[in-house]
């Protein structure tokens, strides 16, 4: 006969007890699914409304700057502010800030754009502007014109030469005034562009300068500065390599 001080069994041990503790143990891990799973959906729904639909990150401001910090009229603000399109109170994240830098981009005087969110509720646009070089005359109206040959409205024309010129002649025309160096641009006075290769320029002396094409630049400029040291009439740098000048009147009086 056994020994019944010796018989006891271990009932935790039995494969039937590991089995009920495995089934408890999913079950509650089940419910544990059933509470997260819907908690996690109505996360996502909420964050979803709020930015998608409600007026929590809606745009309230559109903020107009130059990127390079200069100060932009009203008139510029309220240009960009139509052509874009931006309507306040709309969700800030379904802006479609692409078109609207697109269109922005349109307006002459604009020559890059960049439009960015600014949660939770602001636009900012940046622009870099047009640079004039010189003014053109459209009826009674004085507008810019920058490297590129694009005419644009602009209140920083004082002091800028008029060209007398169009199309491809026009932009033949502003290269040769981005090419002269501040102390020539600022005896020029007017340039004249009948065609690209007969570009005259008139100074403030009362000289006229034939400069002929948009070739040769720095050379022509480096040939015109050593030849206003004398007084005459016209000075021809149209072929640089032999310089004429007509109604010469001997060195300039220092």
């Amino acid at each position: 006969m056994s020994d019944p001080e010796n018989s006891v069994i271990s009932a935790g041990n039995t494969p039937q007890s590991d089995d009920f503790a495995a089934y408890t143990s999913s079950k509650k891990k089940l419910k544990l699914w059933w509470i997260v799973v819907p908690v996690i959906l109505i996360s996502i729904g909420l964050v979803t409304w709020l930015v998608w639909f409600s007026p929590v990150f809606a745009v309230k401001e559109v903020q107009v700057v130059d990127a390079t910090g200069q100060v932009l009229s009203l008139e510029q603000v309220s240009q960009v502010r139509d052509i874009a399109s931006i309507s306040i109170n709309q969700p800030i994240a379904r802006l479609d800030s692409d078109s609207a830098a697109q269109a922005i981009a349109n307006l002459p005087w604009v020559s890059a754009v960049e439009v960015r969110r600014g949660w939770p509720n602001e636009v900012v646009v940046a622009l870099d502007l047009r640079v004039p070089l010189a003014r053109v005359k459209e009826g009674d109206t004085n507008k810019g014109v920058d490297a590129e040959g694009v005419i644009f409205e602009s209140n920083a024309l004082d002091g800028l030469p008029l060209i007398q010129a169009s199309g491809a002649p026009l932009v033949s025309a502003v290269e040769v005034v981005a090419a002269l160096p501040n102390k020539l641009a600022k005896k020029v006075v007017r340039v004249r562009a009948a065609s690209i290769d007969s570009i005259e320029l008139d100074l403030k002396s009362g000289s006229t300068v034939r400069w002929g094409s948009s070739d040769e630049l720095e050379f022509k400029a480096a040939v015109l500065d050593a030849l206003l040291s004398r007084r005459a009439q016209i000075y021809d740098v149209s072929a640089p390599e032999l310089p004429t000048t007509t109604d010469e009147k001997g060195p300039k009086k220092r």
